[in-house]
């Protein structure tokens, strides 16, 4: 289960002690640093998720998710149902990266979603999360939904916290947020 709010990080330089939540999104590296800035999170007692699609110089597929695997991340996020598929086979948890881009979009993702019994989504812009998540919760009851992109006060986290089950920001200002 994710916390309410979750920490994204685009910079590997954020200390674990300057946030305040116990899980990280790490959005942003590359193959010969993303093992000291795992460790660095997971040695402060952090659950650490690692977007795959975007750590330079690893490859989104069996090596790189046991690579991951190996260094200790909760998990990984990816846009790429391969390779959510092939991280579910290795044993580690996994966000599909989901972005509502217009109706026919939605609609889309929400049936490769049911067709591939999909765990976990990340429904990007956060602003329509509130609106895939309805759809997604009348044919997928028990799927964990966070909503990220775009989330930018107190007053969208309290909304969207009523239809989802976490958010994940990079606005440091939100990660104090407390229902």
């Amino acid at each position: 289960m994710l916390e309410k709010i979750i920490a994204a990080l685009w910079e590997s330089s954020s200390s674990p002690e300057e946030i305040p939540v116990d899980t990280v999104f790490l959005l942003s590296g590359n193959i010969l640093d993303i093992g000291n800035t795992v460790n660095k999170f997971i040695s402060a007692g952090k659950k650490v998720y690692v977007d795959i699609d975007f750590i330079g110089g690893l490859s989104p597929d069996h090596y790189g998710i046991n690579y991951l695997k190996s260094l200790g991340v909760t998990g990984v996020i990816t846009a790429k149902m391969h390779t959510y598929r092939l991280a579910h086979e290795t044993g580690i948890s996994a966000i599909l990266r989901f972005f509502a881009l217009d109706s026919r979009a939605v609609e889309k993702g929400i049936e490769q979603i049911i067709r591939n019994k999909i765990k976990a989504v990340e429904i990007l812009p956060g602003i329509a999360a509130c609106k895939v998540a309805k759809k997604l919760r009348s044919i997928a009851s028990n799927i964990t939904i966070v909503a990220a992109g775009l989330v930018d006060n107190e007053d969208e986290v309290k909304k969207l916290l009523e239809c989802v089950d976490a958010i994940s920001t990079s606005k440091k200002e939100l990660w104090n947020y407390r229902r």
